[in-house]
């Protein structure tokens, strides 16, 4: 499952607007826009959303009493990644790492649909997010067992009822995405 099939997209929509002036003997001043500095972090989001080189990852989603298996591919070039799973091929992710922040945009058939801006480091308690969201890494664990299967240095991201779980050079290790019918609980969870 792709990360936009868990955390809902915002549209980055910034818009400056500003006048200023002076009355009677009052100086006005200009002031430029202030931009936000989120490079303050202890952990690093990029080393942990995208894989360290081109790679293929072997996924197994759960829901209910089906499953299913699918690839996801990753192509890394200097400061983005490409993610295109077998799900869906007519749709593609591209994660850019900006020195800013990292845009993550969401395309299908070939035409953006929308885009997600995420500081580029964080710490634990820490909104991942640019604007406002309930996207907050909640824990960094050393070791993670999920069904029997071990992982190191994981990152835990929960939006909402959607925690994620992301391994720093490997990418998304599992989400779990709670629906509310029925309380049942949809999972996808890396099998390489």
């Amino acid at each position: 499952m792709r990360l936009i099939q868990f955390i809902p997209v915002w549209i980055v929509i910034f818009s400056l607007a500003g006048c200023g002036g002076a009355t009677g003997d009052t100086k006005a001043e200009r002031t430029e826009p202030v931009h936000q500095n989120y490079n303050n972090g202890a952990i690093a989001l990029w080393d942990y959303l995208v894989p360290a080189g081109d790679t293929t990852n072997n996924y197994i989603k759960t829901s209910g009493e089906k499953t299913q298996k699918y690839k996801t591919r990753y192509t890394r070039e200097a400061n983005s990644v490409t993610e295109v799973s077998d799900l869906s091929q007519n749709e593609k992710t591209i994660y850019r790492n900006d020195k800013e922040n990292i845009t993550v945009l969401f395309y299908t058939n070939g035409e953006e649909n929308g885009r997600l801006e995420l500081k580029p480091t964080v710490d634990i308690g820490d909104i991942v997010t640019v604007k406002k969201s309930d996207c907050t890494l909640r824990k960094l664990w050393d070791n993670f067992t999920f069904e029997g299967k071990s992982f190191k240095d994981v990152i835990e991201i929960d939006c909402g009822d959607t925690p994620g779980y992301y391994q720093r050079g490997v990418g998304e290790i599992l989400q779990e995405k709670h629906l509310s019918e029925n309380g049942k609980v949809e999972t996808k969870v890396l099998t390489n």
